[in-house]
């Protein structure tokens, strides 16, 4: 199925006029990187503002950078409640012309008992199209309300499911609807129930439990790797959306207590050449929780979670794994 965004281009355009705007900073998601000339073209043509492409990589509404803008216009993503920014930011979701109903067909014979319904902000637009069009079809389906991280209710992000963990308890599994394994992952990990995932623009119905296990299982490697250190370096965002600087002292104490020594690094963008010149055996990141699950390959040294951290030091048994998440 092929698949378009709505840019909502008269909506910006409308918000730098009123606004006053005189420069504005337009983010994308790297998938959406392809489309930034054309939709920052467009703008232009019929505003006075300079209007300049962020070629950083975006990770989410937690990536506002620090700018001169008037306007940064954040595409791919919506708010997150509990977070204010300095700048004046306009989120765009990025609402998806997938067409749903024909995988949701094919993915109900793979339903059963009560299910938890979860989306992206893509998505979000018909998920109450979706849970009429299940119930119709006899499911019983659960949508449940996160916490101050999420913008709507039945949205998953790669950092919080929480919607997901507040209904786990009443549901014997969850249907994620959207494209790729990154958020069902994290929903999989929150609650260890079953997950499928139902991708409206291939068609495609798959289980994460098998991503789920390999994940696991590197994660163990990973944890047993960082036994064979001594020095430890911190990480700590200066992304205001992924700052957690208590979390990096509550770390940084119990490693010392364990007799480890540690040190606090403050990074922006984390990269494999930047913790290597640092010299250092180990790391935990208090960043984006999926800096160590998603690109663990890339980085030579190991990098933990908090979570992990416990595991590694006897605070927490591996049986009791949890993921990761920026509340």
């Amino acid at each position: 199925m092929q698949e378009d965004f709505d840019f909502e281009i008269e909506k910006v355009i409308s918000t730098v006029r009123d606004k006053g705007c005189r420069k504005v900073l337009l983010q994308f998601p790297e998938g959406m990187k392809r489309r930034a000339p054309e939709i920052a073209m467009a703008i232009a043509d019929r505003v006075s503002a300079i209007v300049i492409i962020s070629g950083d990589p975006c990770f989410g509404a937690c990536d506002i950078p620090d700018t001169d803008a008037d306007l940064i216009v954040n595409y791919g993503h919506l708010p997150i409640p509990n977070l204010s920014t300095p700048k004046s930011v306009l989120y765009i979701q990025l609402r998806s012309s997938a067409d749903p109903f024909p995988v949701l067909e094919k993915v109900l014979p793979k339903l059963g008992g009560r299910i938890g319904l979860l989306t992206t902000a893509q998505h979000l637009h018909v998920l109450g199209d979706m849970v009429i069009f299940l119930r119709s079809k006899g499911i019983e389906v659960l949508v449940g309300k996160g916490d101050s991280r999420l913008y709507a209710e039945g949205q998953v992000l790669g950092c919080n499911a929480s919607c997901a963990r507040a209904v786990s308890d009443r549901v014997d599994s969850f249907l994620f609807v959207g494209t790729g394994n990154f958020h069902a992952l994290a929903v999989s990990l929150v609650t260890s129930k079953p997950v499928i995932v139902a991708d409206p623009v291939s068609g495609e119905i798959s289980d994460i439990s098998s991503v789920r296990d390999r994940m696991l299982r590197q994660r163990h490697g990973v944890i047993e790797k960082a036994r064979e250190a001594g020095r430890f370096g911190i990480i700590l965002s200066s992304k205001q959306g992924q700052r957690r600087e208590i979390l990096a002292h509550r770390i940084s104490e119990m490693l010392t207590d364990a007799g480890l020594e540690s040190v606090m690094v403050e990074l922006n963008m984390v990269t494999p050449g930047k913790l290597e010149n640092l010299g250092l055996d180990a790391w935990v990141s208090t960043a984006c929780p999926r800096l160590a699950i998603d690109d663990y390959a890339v980085f030579p040294r190991p990098v933990l979670t908090p979570p992990e951290v416990e595991i590694l030091l006897g605070k927490r048994h591996w049986d009791n794994y949890i993921f990761d998440e920026i509340m």
